[in-house]
């Protein structure tokens, strides 16, 4: 049996089903099934609280957990760029060739708007060519819209695009990509997950405990790793790409939970469909229908 152990707030997140919710009584249920005991669970709740990502209705088991709409933009967020990745690993997100430029000047006394794009830019895996100025391969104004607010995009933000970068080492796309977004660390921030999909004491054929395990830490891992991906197309990209390797045997575990145990729905984001044309027009059609998703799925068997 594994000795893992998963973060309180990664089980909190894989409870809330499709519409956002999750039963209290579900939560604990999870988490004792994990190995861990209430009282840290309801410290990362108060956390989570005190963020913004959720509020609690009534109290002890009966209650229930309620994403915002901060913590709902953020999950949609996420789905959107889970979705991304797996149409460039199918192919099937070419890039335009195109490099967003987005620019800011905020005035001191309203830091926490600059705070706030500066944060979200980063997130979303922008990266700074000075002060206030950031560049992507990726449109990322409306997912900016969602980390921030239309009123600071609007007041603040200037977006431009263009099909030429100069620059020192900047010699063409590749090397750009290289030089702004090295590959050794976008690769390096897989090795959790290469290490959850190498360990041999989590199993897809176990008891339920060892399942809720095993999904927990594969998730777990999975979201590190594409926290700090900043998908890049992989025309900018060398080949073949170990990161796209490892989420498509992330997908043949996680399906392989699923069919061991269909009643096990945490995160159902992660279930990636098999047919590799149901990622066509990924930030068209895909993130339409993806955004009526939410990152976190329902729970172990019968959630509330």
């Amino acid at each position: 049996m594994s000795e893992y152990k998963a973060a309180p707030r990664t089980v909190v997140e894989a409870c809330f089903d499709p519409q956002g919710t999750a039963s209290l009584d579900y939560v604990y249920d999870v988490a004792a099934a994990a190995g861990l005991s209430d009282q840290p669970v309801r410290l990362a709740i108060r956390r989570l609280e005190a963020a913004g990502v959720l509020r609690q209705e009534g109290r002890g088991r009966k209650g229930r957990l309620l994403l915002t709409d901060a913590g709902r933009l953020r999950a949609d967020t996420d789905v959107r760029f889970i979705a991304l990745a797996y149409a460039q690993d199918a192919g099937l997100a070419p890039w335009d060739g195109l490099w967003r430029l987005y620019t800011f000047s905020v005035p001191e006394q309203r830091r926490p708007e600059r705070d706030a794009l500066r944060t979200a830019l980063t997130r979303l895996g922008a990266v700074a060519l000075a002060p206030g100025a950031y560049v992507s391969p990726h449109d990322l104004l409306e997912e900016l819209v969602g980390e921030t607010s239309e009123t600071t995009v609007g007041s603040y933000l200037i977006a431009a695009e263009a099909t030429r970068l100069t620059g020192p080492g900047f010699t063409d796309a590749v090397s750009i990509a290289e030089r702004l977004w090295p590959a050794a660390e976008t690769i390096e921030a897989y090795q959790p997950l290469t290490a959850a999909l190498d360990d041999e004491s989590l199993g897809t054929d176990g008891s339920s405990v060892e399942l809720v395990a095993t999904a927990l830490s594969l998730a777990e891992a999975f979201s590190q790793a594409m926290e700090d991906d900043p998908l890049l197309p992989p025309e900018l990209r060398p080949a073949p790409w170990p990161p796209s390797q490892l989420r498509h045997e992330f997908q043949e575990r996680w399906t392989a939970i699923r069919r061991q145990a269909p009643d096990l729905s945490l995160f159902r984001a992660y279930d990636i469909p098999e047919e590799p044309s149901a990622w066509a027009d990924p930030l068209g059609r895909l993130r339409s229908r993806m955004r009526t998703a939410a990152r976190w799925g329902a729970g172990v068997s019968g959630a509330g």
